[in-house]
């Protein structure tokens, strides 16, 4: 029985991949194109759990991908590449308002295990501090699968526009959106991830 995974990835993922290792080996090229592609779409990532502070985000966004050049190497495969830059950017951020936990409220410490979308209590367990555990996680998902929790997490895609980009109906973007979040919670309590 197929699980998906012989699904092929998509031409952005293989592109990113392909830069991932040229920056591995040291080209300044591929990493400004990487860095024009990701710094936008960071900047607008980060910002959000930074109350919208732009400047910060900027420079927050920056440090990630300075980690991307930095650790381009360890980049193992097991998630898009969207999903792993993402993952490294999430974590400076949180990084950076642990440091500075005097410009928050503690209920906005609280919902640092989340990205700053509307996510149901039930969601929780897919967004959280535990990164590598999530990348993982995200690793053993069938193609289809992982590729619908980055373009809706990660990149904050709406229903129509995953619609529209992967050419299937609403309700098969929904469907595979609520059998890919079964999947990772059955992964992620079987790797010791409770839901709070």
């Amino acid at each position: 029985m197929s699980n998906g995974r012989s699904t092929r990835p998509t031409p952005a993922a293989l592109e990113d991949t392909v830069l991932l290792e040229k920056i591995a080996e040291g080209d300044r090229k591929a990493f400004k194109a990487l860095y024009i592609k990701y710094q936008p779409r960071l900047i607008k990532f980060c910002s959000r759990l930074l109350k919208n502070d732009i400047a910060i985000a900027a420079d927050v966004a920056d440090e990630a991908l300075i980690e991307v050049w930095r650790s381009a190497g360890s980049f193992s495969g097991k998630s898009l590449p969207s999903t792993w830059i993402h993952s490294i950017a999430r974590f400076r951020t949180i990084a950076y308002l642990r440091k500075n936990k005097e410009v928050l409220l503690d209920t906005d410490l609280a919902s640092l295990d989340l990205e700053d979308t509307a996510l149901s209590a039930e969601d929780k367990i897919f967004i959280n501090d535990r990164n590598d555990l999530l990348i993982e996680g995200l690793g053993k998902l069938s193609n289809k699968h992982r590729e619908i929790i980055e373009l809706v997490y990660f990149r904050e895609l709406s229903i129509k526009d995953i619609s529209a980009m992967l050419n299937i109906s609403d309700n098969t973007v929904k469907t595979r959106m609520f059998y890919a979040r079964k999947h990772l919670k059955s992964i992620l309590t079987t790797m010791g991830i409770k839901k709070p």
